[in-house]
Formats: C-alpha cells, structure tokens, sequence
C-alpha cells in the first residue's frame, strides 16, 4: 500500500494548498485516476487475504476510502 499512500499525501498536499495552480491541479486528477484504476486489483486481493485470515489491506483499503471520500467531499468525485 505504500504507493497509495503516496498518492494520498500528494493529493493532501494539493488540497492543503490555498490556490492550486494548474499543474497542481492536473497532478490531482492524475492521481485520483491512478487510484480508481487500483481500485479493483486491491480490493481483489484485500479479499484474498482476509479470506485467508489477514484483513490487514481490507482495513488499509476501507481507511483509505475514508480518507479519500472526506478530501473529495463536496467535489463531485
């Protein structure tokens, strides 16, 4: 999940700014593409783990659905 989570705190990073510029927002859009075509893949095998008995990447997964859903709150996204 380390790559996700570096596409998060980039996207932290960009809302936490006062007026993003255009590369700024160009960046977000790139990296909210990027995670909604991880999206299937991980969940694919955060449900392979926990069946196995590890929910550990469900749990990251769901957290990381929270975090994105209350930054884009409000965004249409």
């Amino acid at each position: 999940m380390g790559s996700v989570d570096k596409r998060i705190e980039a996207l932290e990073r960009t809302y936490g700014e006062a007026s993003p510029s255009q590369a700024a927002e160009e960046e977000r859009a790139r990296l909210l593409e990027e995670i909604r075509e991880l999206g299937p893949a991980v969940g694919e095998r955060a449900a392979a783990e926990e069946a196995e008995g590890n929910p550990a990447r469900r749990i990251a997964l769901d957290d990381l659905k929270a975090r994105i859903e209350r930054r884009t709150l409000g965004d249409g996204l």
